[in-house]
């Protein structure tokens, strides 16, 4: 098993952070969970062959999680011979299909002409809920319904042959049984999208357009609404703590935060190997 990290920011754009993004190589298999934006080069840069992906999971429809997935649907299709497209994920999943063939159905119908149906016209969407599970070839996938501020899910993947395992947590914040669902996993990628800024990171008064718009205090979003809904340092290393994880990757991480600071938060109170998330990164358990 092998553990990309695509895209590792959050709504707010950088250009060193996509949105969120994982690539999986898991028994001889390719899947690909989340698709927010940048997602297709993000793949490139990390050396990914996007056409492989035939399995994708969302852990749910906010626009940094899916927003490259029309973009997806086309080139994995026409540039990487992708010949089936199987996407799995909560309300909405259907619907987000569905507009891409109402939206583009002139240009796939152009497309067809040059480059076989398949891949394109057989995409197949499977609802996600809480009682999800499936067996695939050498390989099982769970589902957690986690809480966010809009209907998401956690996923856990383990592969049959090396019994490696790795648990994605979507956004949501700390609550009990994601410990639970991550219990003895090799790799937990964690949402830690709530972290102190680093002053030192901010920009100059003439490049402060992200900045001001979404800075934590007087200038920008509400602290609360954050915290209401995504983890912190401290949380992200108390799940993993109490799941007993060898790996914590924190991830989905905002502009100019303090990452040593989040590194710290983390360590202070969970013994494993701490990661913080790059775009890019691969890891295997």
């Amino acid at each position: 098993m092998e553990i990309t990290l695509v895209g590792t920011g959050s709504p707010v754009p950088i250009p060193e952070r996509g949105g969120t993004s994982i690539a999986l190589d898991i028994a001889d298999e390719r899947v690909l969970v989340d698709c927010g934006p940048r997602t297709v080069y993000g793949l490139m840069d990390a050396g990914v062959a996007f056409g492989e992906i035939e399995t994708m999971f969302f852990t749910h429809h906010h626009l940094d999680h899916n927003a490259s997935f029309f973009h997806f649907a086309f080139t994995s299709w026409t540039e990487g011979g992708r010949e089936s497209l199987n996407v799995y994920g909560p309300d909405g999943t259907d619907r987000l299909v569905e507009a891409l063939y109402d939206v583009y159905a002139e240009d796939i119908e152009y497309r067809r002409d040059i480059y076989p149906t398949d891949g394109i016209s057989n995409i197949e969407t499977e609802l996600v809920t809480d009682e999800f599970s499936r067996q695939m070839d050498g390989w099982e996938v769970d589902a957690l319904a986690v809480e966010h501020s809009i209907e998401t899910y956690a996923y856990r993947f383990e592969e049959s042959d090396t019994g490696s395992s790795f648990v994605f947590s979507g956004d949501t914040r700390k609550i009990p049984s994601l410990a639970e669902f991550a219990a003895g996993a090799d790799v937990l990628v964690q949402d830690c999208n709530t972290a102190p800024v680093d002053e030192d990171r901010v920009p100059d008064e003439d490049d402060q357009f992200v900045w001001h718009q979404h800075a934590d205090g007087e200038r920008g979003l509400d602290r609360a609404t954050l915290t209401a809904n995504h983890c912190d340092a401290t949380d992200a290393g108390e799940i993993a703590r109490d799941a007993g994880v060898e790996t914590l990757v924190l991830t989905h991480i905002m502009p100019y935060r303090d990452l040593e600071s989040m590194r710290r938060d983390a360590e202070a109170v969970f013994d494993g190997d701490v990661i913080l998330a790059e775009d890019g990164q691969a890891i295997a358990p």
